[in-house]
């Protein structure tokens, strides 16, 4: 029986080695296997030259805290080898009634106890479906499947096989652990981590929201300048107040940089592990782009609306270059507040406080539809000058 149990084993071991994926090594936990001091992790190590392998073939662990090779990756003789059926997610202590299982509450992973033998479940570790994208997002996908769980009653260790997400163990301390396979630890929640572009598309929908509200006052002048002037040889004065299109372009820039640098992070996804996704940079050269072109805009203005004496006396003058700076102003707070508008539920995603990314997102939109709703309601229900009696006639002042 020995001889079996070896042969099998030595089976198993040598299809591991056989199998071999593109790309870079992903080590899967794939079987486990239990003894009264011990639990036994049959790895396959996904071996592949483009990457080095160094997790071994056989693991164990008598406490849960750390998992160790076992030598000429072989179990001792005195361990039967029973394989559990993939999906196998429930062990229980007859002798106790305590019992231990894994499940898969919508697309999450939980680590759940019971003490009468099934009847009642408590939790005691989970990570929902919204924190393993957040982490396949941050660092790079690892699929989890139930592969394989055992409990050692006589010391209460507890260990759990999920092919690539890793092996987790209850140990002996009762302290829940995640080892994966020689990989990097990922976090399940972290200021800004996780975001990579998203500062720059959010900052794409701030200037859009900044630029429609300052062209909506400028437009609204520039048609009453047109009708109090009342004279085509005042047209000149419309045209000073048009504004330079100069966020266009910055736009095309942030959404241009969001797309190949979201591009270009998928297929390296394909070759290797990659550093923790961080939206700092990003949000960094977001912020500067908001600020030049809230300079622009104002310096644009200064610009547009200096003139001689002569200029500066005529009717509507004055009370035009303050409204034009004022949409200047009012397109600067738009934007600002619709960046922060877009930016606060994602950030609220990153640390935790919302768990999925699709209602971050969405939350970001309404937020950001909102802010320009209220902006354009607020500047359509002001006159862009003051009343007047009608046109004039186009006479030097």
């Amino acid at each position: 029986m020995k001889s079996q149990t070896r042969l099998l084993c030595a089976c198993l071991l040598a299809a591991i080695a056989a199998s071999c994926s593109a790309g870079y090594s992903r080590p899967r936990a794939q079987a486990l296997v239990e003894d009264e001091q011990a639990i036994y992790a049959l790895v396959d190590p996904d071996p592949n030259p483009n990457t080095e392998t160094t997790i071994a073939r056989l693991l164990s662990t008598t406490d849960g805290k750390a998992w160790q090779p076992v030598g000429q990756e072989a179990l001792p003789d005195n361990v039967g080898l029973e394989l559990n059926s993939a999906g196998v997610a429930e062990e229980c202590d007859p002798s106790t009634a305590s019992c231990y299982r894994v499940t898969s509450p919508e697309g999450g992973i939980s680590l759940e106890r019971s003490r009468d033998a099934g009847n009642s479940w408590t939790e005691v570790w989970s990570i929902s479906q919204g924190r393993l994208d957040y982490q396949d997002r941050c660092c790079g996908t690892r699929p989890f499947s139930i592969q394989d769980l055992e409990y050692v009653p006589e010391t209460g260790l507890v260990a759990v096989a999920l092919a690539e997400y890793g092996l987790l163990s209850r140990g002996t301390d009762a302290e829940i652990r995640l080892d994966t396979l020689g990989r990097s630890a990922r976090p399940e929640s972290e200021l800004m981590v996780g975001l990579y572009v998203e500062p720059l598309f959010a900052g794409v929908i701030a200037l859009a929201i900044g630029y429609i509200t300052t062209e909506q006052r400028l437009s609204r002048l520039r048609n009453r300048l047109e009708y109090q002037l009342g004279s085509a040889e005042h047209a000149w004065l419309t045209d000073r107040a048009r504004q330079v299109p100069i966020v266009l372009p910055l736009v095309f820039f942030l959404a241009f940089g969001g797309v190949v640098a979201a591009m270009i992070r998928v297929f390296q996804r394909a070759e290797r592990d990659l550093p923790h996704a961080s939206g700092w940079f990003a949000l960094v050269v977001t912020l500067i782009t908001l600020i030049a072109a809230s300079a622009a805009g104002h310096w644009l203005h200064r610009r547009q609306w200096t003139a001689d004496a002569e200029t500066r006396a005529r009717p509507m003058f004055a009370a035009a270059a303050r409204k034009a700076l004022h949409a200047q102003t009012v397109g600067t707070v738009s934007t600002a507040a619709a960046f922060a508008a877009a930016m606060t539920p994602l950030i609220a995603w990153s640390t935790g406080a919302i768990d999925s990314f699709d209602t971050a997102l969405k939350i970001a939109l309404g937020f950001s539809a909102v802010i320009g709703a209220a902006f354009w309601i607020w500047e359509a229900s002001r006159p862009p000058l003051p009343d007047s009696d009608g046109p004039s006639t186009g006479e030097r002042m």
